[in-house]
């Protein structure tokens, strides 16, 4: 990649980057979305459309950070439920292997990881639909 450095400032003078921008990026919208990005353009005080555009689309962190950052809770969240899981299980096959009644116990262990697997059900579901 070749990078080549500016001369001297263009039309809308000086906005300090020293980097002549070579490459394009070429964007369809919908009238109703031209209609919008114009409007909050004239409200900004930017000189220029591209200076705009760009300060829009380089320095905001945007909805796909927070999107990732989102899926790698959930994943741990995962993580750590399976985890739960796992011990429930081990605590149900010693109560199990003790031979001795306890309804009870094994039951609310049986809910508890019931629950959790509905838990990892519906965040799966929900990372799905985004």
């Amino acid at each position: 990649m070749d990078i080549k450095t500016k001369k001297k400032a263009g039309q809308s003078g000086d906005d300090g980057n020293k980097i002549l921008r070579t490459k394009k990026i070429w964007l369809n919208v919908s009238p109703e979305e031209y209609q919008k990005i114009s409007e909050y353009f004239d409200a900004s005080s930017h000189k220029t459309f591209a200076h705009f555009c760009r300060e829009k689309l380089l320095e905001k962190p945007g909805k796909v950070q927070q999107k990732n950052k989102v899926i790698s809770e959930v994943v741990q969240s995962m993580f750590y439920q399976n985890k739960i899981g796992t011990n429930i299980n081990q605590i149900a096959k010693r109560v199990n292997t003790l031979k001795k009644d306890y309804p009870e116990l094994i039951s609310e262990l049986q809910n508890e990881l019931e629950e959790l697997r509905r838990l990892k059900l519906s965040l799966i579901t929900g990372i799905n639909k985004d």
